[in-house]
């Protein structure tokens, strides 16, 4: 799955035709960030992981102060990046796109920022053992 997403980042980045690339406007919507989404996995596993009730509770005191920010950053993305294929569609200039791009550019940074805070908490939370199955349960996916 990670490698799909990968392929799909790369053949939209590289400006692959509709006709050669089926889908590229849905694969504008879909990906979003190179950085893991940990979070969901450790709400979901974590019996898996053994979550202490401390634990829980530090991770959904981070949840509840990043997730409504992560969204709207995620939306923004995805809007910016379905903004810059339709001004090219449309024959807006260079300079536009570019300028269009520049704002996508900066808000992929927040975002992967954003996402290496969480990385870094949960680490700081987690055990080395907690962590190492958390890892292996993101792979797995």
């Amino acid at each position: 799955m990670k490698i799909l997403r990968t392929l799909t980042l790369v053949a939209a980045l590289a400006g692959v035709t509709g006709a050669a690339f089926a889908g590229e406007r849905q694969a504008l919507e879909s990906y979003v960030s190179p950085a893991p989404s940990l979070m969901p996995i450790m709400v979901k596993q974590a019996d898996e992981l053994a979550l202490t009730a401390e634990q829980k509770a530090k991770l959904g005191e981070w949840r509840a102060k990043a997730q409504a920010q992560r969204v709207q950053m995620e939306k923004a993305i995805v809007a910016e990046r379905l903004a810059i294929n339709q001004a090219m569609l449309d024959g807006k200039s260079r300079a536009e796109v570019q300028k269009q791009l520049k704002t996508l550019n900066l808000d992929e940074n927040k975002l992967v920022l954003n996402k290496l805070a969480c990385r870094d908490n949960a680490k700081k939370i987690l055990t080395a053992q907690q962590w190492e199955k958390l890892i292996a349960l993101y792979n797995a996916q």
